[in-house]
């Protein structure tokens, strides 16, 4: 039976065999967008629903201290929805948050935040996207109209020369790194720029090796050479952008002898970079969160958006603008509209036109107010009283960990819905037991926009019950509380049926007969309408139709280093695992990386006395945690690089809550650390 891959955001299709109730293997068709192709975690990873740390019960504490009992379904969702609509009556919509995750379905996560704002009226709405590419969505939404991959994976095979700017894809996006890396041995060229030798690095035509937290400095300086020497497409820039002249005036400050001071990087690779970029008219930007997760996130995304318009890159075959989403269904989520400022289709929230609609469609009144982002929810407690988490493990996402522990134990109620215990469980007053992706029907949305279809393989353990049957039941009991419309809806493709209703111009051609062969790319307003895949063709989804150019300033990370913590730390993940761990770890991978292993370059080694395999305490001001020292030239002499899927050793207890001041996303890849040897 085949299905999509629970892991990144590639969807690549696959085909798991099971024998008495097991997954045995895992086969891939030759379908897009993987053809065959499966990295480790999709080929080796799929048995974690079988891990002994399965969720197979309801369960519920009466008051805060008491132990968590198994309860039935019924005394759970009433206890819940109860709950909430208490908290709703007290302290009214903003005292409430929810929560959808980006591992679950389309057809679950526009039920959650429907049930957010039409059960709860809020539009604390908000999932996994707040860490990862919130950043991203924030620059292109405001340029161009749009959050999403301007071109598909198959124009990769168009591509001329890849400018992949902080993303390890050969480890994150694995399949992706291969359909590059093939396409550079058959003479394209890649610019890569990342602090690390990644593998991405190891195949560069260019790698500009950036100091941590430069890259918008690099980008600005590149910028400057495309204007001086006239690099710019005049063409392009007069009839389809608006904005240009104070952008480029901005640059003024971004020489290339500043530029190699700030980013470390020779100024002439910068101008090398710079000319081959603007001159190759194939040329695609690649990212993730070596550009996103920083305070100056929206600003450097919003740099690689300026570079792209100036040399006329959008739009156009083998080019565009291709941020790499993490999760399986981060994309989806966010055109479900899990985002606390717009509605499903990235309708926005403050719009009068767009709530109208949707008022008219679900058939209560909303809220003109944005609700607060997940960063800001926790925050607030407890202003916020009650949450209703899905597929989220804060205590391993959130930064500065201590302080989440701190909040979360101040929260008065919540729900956590959930595969796997995780670090999040103990501090739920209830517990649902959900579904796995192998155990469920619906659909993801890759991050190419590529809709595909998830299909039930198993039965799901226990008691455990698909996301959406969770919720529409807790939501047909909070409707029975509040008197509000809520259908229900006899499965996902029920669901599906009103999201094509709801976003007629995106999803309205993609029904789940169409993708029975293989998947549909939105927006697809009709059933014999292919599906687009390169967007802004003719026009941008502004008011005027054009593309704005944003002048951006560089400032230094929000944490530099200094004598007491000389070192900088730099997060993110490694190729046998993914984000927290949850998934991978409760898989046969746990073997292959059972434990966190810190980067440190050779010469900080020799200097501090660490030998490799050595174990370390890597310090921060905000706690500390033990590893095993790599001792690797992979990382630059300075900083250390810590993956952040080790519960036990968690890289997030170090990392620092500073904020983008415009996608409120933290700044995971800069902290200033210490290295301490054990005694």
């Amino acid at each position: 039976m085949r299905t999509t891959c629970p892991y990144c955001g590639v969807g690549c299709q696959l085909e798991p065999e099971v024998r008495a109730g097991r997954v045995v293997r895992v086969l891939a068709p030759d379908l897009p967008p993987n053809h065959g192709a499966l990295c480790v975690k999709g080929r080796f990873g799929l048995d974690f629903p079988f891990s002994g740390k399965r969720l197979l019960y309801p369960m519920l504490r009466e008051r805060k201290g008491a132990p968590l009992r198994r309860v039935s379904w019924e005394e759970a969702l009433d206890f819940a929805a109860h709950r909430l609509h208490e908290t709703l009556k007290a302290h009214g919509p903003e005292a409430l948050a929810v929560f959808p995750s980006a591992k679950t379905t389309n057809e679950e996560v526009y039920l959650a935040q429907k049930l957010a704002r039409v059960l709860l009226s809020t539009h604390n709405v908000d999932h996994c996207s707040r860490l990862c590419h919130s950043s991203s969505t924030a620059a292109l939404s405001r340029a161009l109209g749009g959050a999403s991959m301007t071109n598909p994976l198959e124009d990769i095979w168009k591509t001329d020369l890849f400018l992949v700017v902080g993303s390890n894809t050969t480890e994150t996006h694995p399949v992706i790194a291969a359909m590059i890396k093939k396409r550079v041995r058959q003479g394209a060229r890649m610019i890569v720029v990342d602090p690390r030798y990644t593998g991405m690095a190891e195949a560069a035509t260019l790698w500009l090796r950036v100091r941590p937290g430069t890259d918008l400095f690099l980008l600005n300086a590149m910028a400057r050479v495309v204007v001086e020497e006239g690099l710019w497409d005049r063409a392009y820039v007069e009839e389809r952008t608006e904005g240009f002249q104070a952008w480029a005036e901005s640059l003024a400050p971004y020489t290339l002898e500043r530029a190699e001071e700030v980013t470390g990087v020779p100024g002439e690779r910068i101008r090398e970079a710079a000319r081959l970029y603007a001159t190759t008219e194939r040329a695609g930007a690649y990212w993730a969160m070596g550009v996103t997760q920083h305070t100056k996130g929206t600003a450097t995304a919003q740099a690689l958006v300026n570079l792209a318009l100036a040399t006329g890159k959008v739009g156009r075959e083998g080019a565009g603008l291709n941020p790499l989403r993490g999760q399986n269904n981060v994309q989806g989520a966010g055109d479900m509209g899990a985002l606390p400022d717009v509605l499903p289709g990235y309708a926005k929230v403050v719009e009068e036109e767009a709530r109208r609609r949707f008022e008219a469609f679900w058939g209560v009144p909303l809220s003109p107010k944005p609700g607060l982002r997940m960063t800001e929810v926790f925050e607030a407690i407890p202003k916020v009283k009650a949450i209703y988490l899905i597929g989220e493990d804060p205590m391993t996402s959130e930064p500065f960990q201590d302080h989440t522990k701190a909040q979360l134990e101040a929260l008065p109620f919540l729900i956590v819905q959930d595969i796997l215990e995780n670090e999040t469980t103990p501090f739920a007053d209830v517990v649902f037991p959900a579904a796995s992706f192998l155990e469920k029907e619906g659909t993801f949305t890759n991050t190419d926009r590529r809709v595909q279809r998830v299909r039930r393989v198993l039965d799901p353990p226990g008691e455990a019950r698909p996301d959406w049957w969770i919720t529409r039941e807790l939501g047909r009991r909070l409707a029975a509380l509040s008197g509000r419309p809520w259908p229900l809806h006899e499965g996902p493709e029920a669901i599906w049926e009103e999201i094509r209703r709801a976003l007629p111009g995106m999803m309205g051609g993609i029904s789940y007969r169409r993708l029975e062969k293989e998947g549909v790319r939105w927006p697809c307003p009709s059933e014999d309408h292919p599906g687009e895949a390169v967007l802004f063709r003719e026009r941008f989804n502004t008011p005027s139709g054009r593309a704005r150019f944003f002048p951006v300033d560089y400032t230094p990370p929000a944490e530099t280093p200094d004598e007491a913590y000389p070192l900088t730390l730099s997060t993110g993940r490694v190729l046998f695992h993914w984000h927290g761990g949850t998934l991978s770890r409760n898989s046969r991978l746990e073997a292959a990386y059972p434990e966190l292993k810190v980067e440190v370059n050779p010469r900080d080694a020799a200097r501090l006395g660490i030998a490799d395999g050595e174990r370390v305490f890597v310090v921060s001001r905000r706690g500390r945690i033990q590893a095993r020292a790599w001792v690797t030239d992979r990382t630059p002499e300075g900083v250390v690089y810590a993956p952040f899927h080790f519960a036990e050793a968690p890289a997030n207890r170090l990392t620092q809550d500073a904020l983008d001041p415009i996608s409120r996303i933290p700044e995971y890849k800069v902290s200033a650390v210490r290295l301490e040897k054990l005694d």
